[in-house]
């Protein structure tokens, strides 16, 4: 009877799927806060990705989701920067870049506005 209820164990543990791998999720995103979103990757999909794009210095654009074959990436271009990390634990990519916020933008075009008009009236 041991045998009978152990072997059926057994079997009931093998037929289990597996839990899947869950990572947040979104597209495009400025703000980290928006990019919470969790999705449950498939079987195949073993890892979860982080994608940052910081463009002219000012704005970060921030997505997310699962993978089945990421690689961490880091370029620099002219006008901005990409930067792709990779992780493989439940929501393990919960990190995001941190972007100016609006305030912080229009404060240096009005301290750059300034600086421009004090040095034109230097000359």
């Amino acid at each position: 009877m041991k045998a009978a209820l152990l072997a059926l164990l057994a079997i009931g543990l093998a037929l289990q799927p597996g839990a899947a791998l869950q990572c947040y999720s979104c597209t495009a995103q400025v703000n980290n806060d928006d990019c919470l979103n969790v999705q449950n990757c498939t079987q195949a999909q073993t890892q979860c990705w982080t994608a940052r794009v910081r463009a002219i210095g000012l704005v970060t654009v921030i997505s997310k989701g699962c993978s089945s074959n990421c690689m961490d990436d880091a370029e620099n271009y002219y006008v901005g920067k990409k930067n792709i990390t990779c992780c493989s634990t439940d929501l393990c990519n919960a990190s995001g870049a941190h972007s100016l916020q609006p305030a912080t933008v229009l404060g240096l075009l009005a301290t750059l506005g300034s600086l421009l008009l004090w040095g034109s009236s230097q000359l």
